[in-house]
């Protein structure tokens, strides 16, 4: 004797609710990754131009001691490239999106001391003639957010 049985269609139903709703879950999940990977290599990028911005300055700050320390002098300034090399212009630059500037302040040294070179000191020293603090800031907008490298280095005449 052979029995049949009702096939239950409510079930297929059940199982195709079941796949679109899985393959929507992946959906919305890979579209969430692709999102945050896209904007990481956004921010990957900016901060890497502004770093490129930075050393390019510090570089250029190198040159122009190498050629003339004692042109240097104390304030803000940006750095342009024209036919005799590069120069420092007053102020800072905008390059696209981001702002720089190279900042020159004197150095002071210890009034007393026992060897060749004295300590650098913050308050109560005399300026040394022969260096220079200097501080390259790049800066820019990400998100809403205010972003900056920053480059120090202690900048000596050394001819």
């Amino acid at each position: 004797m052979a029995s049949w049985t009702r096939p239950q269609t409510g079930f297929t139903l059940v199982e195709a609710m079941i796949s679109v709703a899985v393959l929507l879950v992946l959906a919305v999940g890979s579209v969430a990754a692709n999102r945050l990977t896209s904007s990481g290599v956004t921010i990957n990028q900016l901060r890497s131009q502004a770093n490129t911005l930075s050393v390019e300055a510090m570089e250029a700050l190198l040159s122009m001691r190498a050629e003339n320390f004692l042109g240097l002098s104390m304030g803000v300034f940006h750095p342009v490239f024209g036919e005799s090399g590069w120069n420092l212009v007053s102020g800072q630059e905008t390059v696209g999106s981001f702002t720089r500037s190279i900042t020159l302040n004197p150095v002071q040294r210890n009034l007393v001391c026992f060897v060749a070179v004295c300590d650098i000191t913050v308050q109560g020293g005399i300026d040394d003639p022969g260096s220079l603090n200097a501080d390259v800031k790049v800066s820019w907008l990400q998100g809403g957010q205010d972003k900056e490298i920053h480059l120090t280095s202690l900048i000596t005449y050394w001819r």
